[in-house]
């Protein structure tokens, strides 16, 4: 990805310019035009979209209003400290304490100022947070995110252009970013100057060459992202000397239903339900490691998995988008024993009944559980049985360019790029150098938080140079 020298002029220059319209991007742009800077999103595909949209729609916060209301006693030095464990102090600490600190402030701030409706979702626990701070729109869906961020900058008034593809950037030997080159869906170019630059496009995943090079054991493994997730904030960092960190790192799913590759909740398994292989049989602790999980389900035989659970959960879980979506698309099968189930599923009737008598004995703490799960507060499956087949996929990269408490990015010698900032795939995540230090909802958490943070110190740069 070319750094070009500046032009003798531009066609148009603003105070703040964000690369990428996903939660990242219309994040970063409502806080800088909340902090007072002109502001343009250049989002490339006709409708912002991206990893974002693929997402639930959930991101964590600690000791939010929203917990409060809600009985959850939670703060960010617990989150700083959950997060610590789960990367097993393998990640940036001050990073993570800033996110900590400012994911709250960041819920409270879209909910409050831009009607972007966060609530606590009870259902999630577990799976390395101690306490209940997942917070979610109302139809827990990237994609209802997303309309409600795009609304949001619509009501303030920013700017947002689309069908802008960002392919070059420019910038002077110190590094000091000037403007972006665009191309538009017809071949046409424009270059749009600034004064400050946020980097707030997708990871690597849809890369090869990427994940070839900084995820190796990942090479030519299914992928469940957007499309258009290159790495190009990554590429166009390094150009300017930028610092790289946790490259090795990436969120894996192991709940998408197969063959539809359509995101599965995964609150079936945490309430209770196990996961089996092709052979009926489990295969790891299910809610040791959501990101891991993606991975244990692509070593299984043909990379598939099957989700078992029992009509209890399903009633439970029927309202949301994702299980009305699998119902939709016949995704979910149903039986009135082992045996009926496994034939609808198409695994053998004898290994899954033994798969379930072995649960049941585990559940009632007649025998110890062959990979250590805990049962708390889990229901006992009893017929009928409800199962989906299910793969695994690498879901998004979590490594990326390193940025200190304001999202500035920093240099390998740790001083920052004059006007350069960045976050949401663009910048390393809280999971440290692993797939198993991902913690459910940091991904959305990571990208608002530091878009806000961003969006504010590029509008506060770009003030004090003009004054």
């Amino acid at each position: 990805m070319p750094i070009l020298a500046p032009p003798p002029r531009f066609s148009a220059t603003v105070p703040v310019l964000v690369a990428g319209g996903g939660a990242c991007g219309l994040t970063a742009a409502l806080s800088a035009h909340d902090a007072g800077a002109e502001v343009l999103v250049l989002e490339r595909d006709p409708t912002p979209q991206g990893t974002s949209s693929m997402s639930q729609g959930t991101m964590c916060a600690a000791g939010t209003r929203m917990q409060r209301d809600a009985g959850i006693d939670d703060n960010p030095d617990i989150f700083f400290s959950d997060v610590m464990e789960k990367t097993k102090g393998q990640t940036d600490a001050d990073l993570v304490r800033t996110v900590a600190r400012e994911a709250a402030p960041t819920v409270e701030w879209l909910t409050a100022t831009h009607n972007v409706p966060f609530k606590v979702d009870p259902s999630w626990r577990g799976l390395g947070h101690s306490r209940q701070r997942l917070h979610s729109v109302p139809e827990k869906t990237g994609q209802d995110l997303m309309g409600r961020l795009v609304q949001a900058l619509e009501r303030a008034g920013g700017d947002l252009l689309t069908n802008a593809h960002v392919t070059d950037l420019f910038a002077d030997i110190n590094g000091r970013v000037h403007g972006v080159r665009i191309r538009r869906p017809d071949g046409s170019t424009e270059d749009i100057g600034c004064g400050a630059l946020v980097l707030a496009t997708c990871g690597y995943a849809s890369n090869p060459e990427l994940v070839k090079k900084y995820i190796p054991d990942m090479a030519g493994a299914r992928t469940f992202t957007w499309e258009n997730s290159q790495g190009d904030a990554v590429q166009w960092g390094l150009g300017l000397g930028a610092a790289v960190a946790d490259m090795s790192a990436f969120q894996g799913y192991g709940a998408l239903a197969y063959p539809q590759l359509q995101l599965f909740n995964y609150n079936y398994i945490i309430d209770g339900g196990v996961m089996v292989n092709t052979l009926g049989q489990r295969f790891s602790n299910e809610v040791a490691d959501v990101s891991g999980q993606g991975v244990h389900v692509m070593r299984q035989p043909g990379s598939i998995a099957f989700m078992i659970y029992d009509q209890v959960l399903h009633d439970r879980y029927k309202h949301l988008h994702e299980t009305r979506q699998a119902m939709e698309l016949n995704a979910v099968k149903f039986g009135n024993s082992p045996d009926e189930l496994a034939k609808a599923l198409g695994v053998p009737g004898a290994a899954l009944s033994v798969t379930l008598n072995d649960l049941r004995a585990a559940k009632h703490g007649q025998k110890p559980d062959p990979f250590e799960r805990v049962y708390k507060d889990c229901i006992q499956l009893e017929p009928p049985y409800a199962g989906i087949k299910v793969t695994g996929a690498l879901y998004h990269t979590q490594g990326g360019l390193v940025v200190n408490h304001s999202a500035q990015v920093k240099r390998n010698d740790g001083s920052l790029l004059p006007n350069l900032f960045a976050g949401g795939g663009a910048a390393r995540g809280l999971s440290g150098p692993t797939a198993s230090g991902y913690i459910p909802a940091s991904g959305l958490c990571m990208a608002m938080t530091l878009g806000r943070l961003a969006g504010r110190a590029a509008a506060r740069l770009t003030q004090n140079l003009e004054s």
